[in-house]
């Protein structure tokens, strides 16, 4: 979970590192393959500088083991007529490239219906947490194959458009994919549809891509991708999307932008405690955290195994290099970025920021692969995950000495002791 200094207290922004489950169960007896860099999009409003720096945090809150390579605080500067969106999202191969939209025209759709023929237009028109979520589901993150359909006009006639889609997904882990694999279904990941000349849905892109998570914005290039001259697009899965803004926008060439990367001046690994959750018991709204309440025990015990030692780690967040912070339940890894050597501003320009993390995650499903030890350690040139029996983790020298140095903490258990019990009589 990432936190960002507001100016006056630690913000809950989003998740990161979905993109890049290690040994998820895809439910064929397979496992997903993973990417391994996220660009999350922070707003200027949700980082204010601190003392000449920026300070970011990342916390482990879950069953989970983090494997943070490199972490980057990018500053993106654009005029502020323009809303800029990156190419984000988690989807099969091939990995989205990292690339930016602007959007200065939001064109929202004039009409959006669901399968059951319910008007989802108002819900869509803003980020209010409402959602289209008339679909029947569970409580696993599984849903009825459902439909959202979207009516532009007469938008974008150069068939160059972007759809731009803000939402999050109550995401299903590797034992119901397995489940819904042995029950003949499956997940079905969103896909989107058009209508050609004769007024048939066709489908156009096979796999659209979702939120990694927590609320995000996607973006779906569109380009050459109308077959006639409607303006209809269709969204089909069964897995629980909840989308709260979708808006097209005209053009989806990269807008005019300047990025200024900011390497980590200071960088600390500590153990801190769990943020207090906020959850819906219907699981129709994503969890969220409150960084000011914070317990120090878990309901869970970490993954067994060694993790990254406290302390300084400037140097395993400065390069992608297969060194990387390795955090278990409860950990936090605090970051401090330059500000002063940011350019100043143009006139009629604003500044917002990215931030680049290069890592892995890996849950405690016990369909997950190695869920229960923090071994193997992924590294980037690895096919998948598990690797292959030929494959391994650099063993030259300047691995050899991080994990020497760095993997020397042992897992603690953090779990809620049982009250002591009473004197016999």
């Amino acid at each position: 979970m990432i936190f960002t200094w507001n100016g006056e207290k630690f913000e809950f922004i989003t998740d990161v590192l979905g993109v890049a489950p290690l040994g998820a169960s895809s439910g064929d007896g397979n496992y997903f393959p993973v990417d391994h860099d996220e660009y999350i999009q922070i707003p200027g409003s949700a980082l204010k500088e601190d003392a000449g720096r920026y300070r970011i945090h990342i916390t482990e809150e879950l069953h989970e083991v983090s494997y943070l390579d490199e972490v980057q605080l990018i500053a993106l500067d654009h005029p502020a007529s323009l809303d800029i969106y990156t190419n984000d999202k988690f989807k099969s191969p091939p990995y989205p490239e990292f690339r930016l939209f602007g959007a200065q025209e939001k064109i929202h759709p004039i009409r959006a219906i669901d399968m059951h023929n319910v008007d989802a237009t108002a819900r869509l028109a803003k980020i209010d947490q409402t959602y289209p979520d008339a679909f029947e589901h569970n409580t696993s993150g599984v849903a009825e194959l459902h439909t959202l359909d979207l009516d532009f006009g007469k938008a974008a006639p150069e068939n160059r458009a972007a759809l731009v889609l803000n939402g999050w997904v109550d995401w299903a882990d590797g034992s119901t994919f397995l489940g819904a694999s042995q029950n003949g279904t499956g997940l079905i990941f969103p896909y989107l549809q058009v209508k050609d000349a004769a007024g048939n849905w066709k489908t156009v892109i096979e796999d659209m891509g979702i939120p990694s998570g927590k609320p995000k914005t996607i973006v779906v290039d569109l380009t050459g991708k109308f077959l006639s001259a409607s303006r209809e697009v269709r969204i089909v899965t069964n897995l629980c999307v909840y989308w709260d803004q979708i808006f097209l926008i005209r053009d989806a060439r990269a807008p005019q932008t300047h990025l200024t990367p900011l390497n980590a001046e200071a960088a600390d690994v500590h153990f801190r405690g769990f943020s207090h959750p906020v959850i819906d018991a219907t699981r129709q709204q994503p969890e969220k955290f409150l960084y000011d309440q914070v317990q120090p025990v878990s309901n869970w015990n970490p993954t067994p195994g060694s993790y990254t030692r406290y302390g300084d780690v400037v140097a395993l967040v400065q390069t992608a290099d297969d060194r990387m912070v390795v955090m278990g339940s409860g950990d936090e890894l605090s970051l401090d970025f330059p500000a002063s050597s940011l350019p100043r501003l143009p006139n009629g320009w604003t500044r917002d920021f990215l931030l680049l993390v290069d890592g892995w995650a890996k849950d405690a499903d016990p369909n997950t692969a190695f869920s229960q030890s923090v071994l193997p350690l992924p590294f980037h040139a690895m096919s998948a995950y598990p690797y292959k029996a030929s494959e391994h983790f650099p063993s030259d020298p300047l691995h050899t000495e991080y994990v020497r140095e760095y993997l020397t903490r042992p897992a603690l258990r953090l779990i809620r002791p049982l009250a002591p019990a009473k004197p016999s009589d």
